[in-house]
């Protein structure tokens, strides 16, 4: 579909393009990932920040035994992506609320 009228050769090309490559990756090594970069950027959230995280980890090893069972797959670096970003999530959110949020409001207080 073109962005701006009729559609051309090129993006039904693109579209062509774009399908295939997701529909070559485990679709669990991609949402992995995705929660991983939720689980990153919202590390000052307590809640969303370590549930995105551990998210990314499940669907992290989800997606790499989905990759043993069907090699024809591709997607074991967004598994793994996925998972440490998931972990960083999670240590940063901790972070934030056992250590920076404390001290700022010794700081606010002081």
């Amino acid at each position: 579909m073109g962005l701006f009228g009729r559609e051309s050769k090129a993006d039904t090309a693109r579209a062509d393009a774009f399908k295939a490559w997701i529909s070559a990756r485990s679709g669990h090594a991609l949402v992995s990932t995705a929660m991983g970069v939720v689980a990153i950027l919202d590390a000052f959230t307590l809640i969303l920040g370590v549930l995105a995280g551990i998210a990314a980890i499940i669907l992290g090893f989800k997606g790499l035994e989905t990759l043993e069972r069907k090699p024809e797959l591709m997607g074991k670096r967004f598994c793994y992506a996925g998972m440490a970003l998931g972990g960083l999530g999670i240590c940063f959110s901790l972070l934030m609320w056992l250590v920076i949020y404390p001290w700022l409001s010794q700081m606010r207080a002081a």
